[in-house]
C-alpha cells in the first residue's frame, strides 16, 4: 500500500499556488518562539521541564510573505536571525507572496538530491522571470486567491535572496515533507550547529510549520540541553507553545502513517544519540552513533 501512494506522489501534477499573499502585517501562522509562555489546559495539565529554552534562543513557524517576515523580525527583536528553510519543494517569492510547486503530499521533489532540488528550483524561478503574466492554481486548503494574474513588472526572489533583502542570513536543509530527515541532512545539521555563534537566533520553518518546524525545533533543542532535560520534556515543551505532538498519527493515512511513525522513533533515537554525545562536542556522527547503537536493526535512511 505504502508502495502504491509513493508512486501515486511520484506520478501527480504539479501546481503553482500561492500560499501565503503579501497582503498582512500579521506573524506567520503558528510562529512561536522558545520564550513563550507554555500551554497549559485540561490535555497539558503539567508546565514541562524549562531549563535552558528560553536561553535556546529558537522560533519555528510555517511558510511566511514577505511582510509577515518583517513583522517576525520585529517580534524577535535586534538579535542576527538564521533563517532556517527545511523545504525540499521548490518554493519562493512573486511580489512578496509565498509561491509554491504543489505535488501531492507537497511530495513533488520525493527522491532527489539536494543538488537537483536546487537545480530544478533555479529553473523554475528563471521561468516566472521570463513570463510577462504568472496565472496561479488554486488547490482547496494549499493555496490562496489573490484575485487575478500577477503582471509585469514584477519581482522574483529565492528564499535566500529575500533574506539577504531583509538583511538575515539564511541555511536550507532539504526534508520531504511529512517526513524526519534523512540521515546525511542530520550530519549536516549537527555539523552546522556546532559552529554557530552564542548569539544568533534560529527561525525553522516548513510549509505548515508543524512536522519538519517541529522537528528541528526539537533537534536544536536536545542538542543544547539533552545532559539536563528528558526526552518528554524536550517534546512536550515545544508542543506546548504551539509545535507538533510527536505522538498524534492517523493509522488510515496510508501515506503520513508509517512516515509519522518513523519520524518518532526518529526523534526518541536522536535524542539518545545527543545524551551520549553532548559531552564531548558530538565529535561522532549521527550515522557513526547510530551504525554502533543500533547496528544492522536500524533502517538507514540516506
Amino acid at each position: 500500500m505504502l508502495e502504491s501512494a509513493d508512486k501515486q506522489v511520484e506520478a501527480s501534477p504539479i501546481h503553482l499556488v500561492v500560499e501565503r499573499n503579501n497582503d498582512s502585517s500579521e506573524l506567520p501562522k503558528r510562529f512561536r518562539m522558545s520564550r513563550d509562555a507554555v500551554i497549559v489546559d485540561e490535555v497539558n495539565a503539567q508546565i514541562p521541564d524549562l531549563k535552558g529554552f528560553v536561553e535556546l534562543k529558537a522560533s519555528a513557524s510555517g511558510q511566511y510573505s514577505q511582510r509577515e517576515l518583517q513583522s517576525m523580525k520585529e517580534a524577535i527583536g535586534d538579535l542576527p536571525i538564521i533563517l532556517v528553510d527545511l523545504r525540499q519543494e521548490n518554493h519562493g517569492f512573486v511580489n512578496g507572496m509565498a509561491v509554491n510547486w504543489f505535488g501531492l503530499h507537497n511530495g513533488a521533489n520525493k527522491g532527489l538530491s539536494n543538488d537537483e532540488v536546487i537545480i530544478k528550483e533555479q529553473q523554475l524561478l528563471n521561468g516566472l522571470k521570463n513570463q510577462p503574466s504568472i496565472t496561479f492554481d488554486e488547490l482547496k486548503g494549499k493555496s490562496v486567491d489573490i484575485g487575478g494574474p500577477v503582471q509585469d513588472p514584477k519581482q522574483i526572489l529565492s528564499e535566500e535572496e529575500l533574506a539577504e533583502a531583509e538583511g538575515l542570513k539564511y541555511k536550507r536543509f532539504f526534508v520531504t515533507d511529512h517526513h524526519r530527515p534523512l540521515d546525511q541532512e542530520v550530519d549536516h545539521f549537527i555539523e552546522w550547529v556546532k559552529a554557530l555563534p552564542d548569539d544568533v537566533w534560529l527561525h525553522f520553518h516548513c510549509r505548515g510549520g508543524v512536522g519538519r518546524a517541529s522537528t528541528f525545533f526539537c533537534m536544536y533543542d536536545m542538542m543544547r540541553n539533552a545532559d539536563e532535560v528528558g526526552f518528554e520534556d524536550h517534546t512536550r515543551r515545544q508542543m506546548q507553545i504551539g509545535g507538533r505532538d510527536f505522538q498524534r498519527m492517523d493509522p488510515k493515512d496510508v501515506y503520513k502513517y508509517q512516515a509519522a511513525v518513523d519520524r518518532l522513533t526518529y526523534v526518541r533515537q536522536f535524542y539518545e544519540y545527543c545524551v551520549s554525545n553532548i559531552g564531548d562536542g558530538y565529535t561522532v556522527s549521527w550515522t557513526e552513533w547510530i551504525a554502533n547503537e543500533k547496528g544492522e536493526n536500524y533502517p538507514c535512511n540516506t
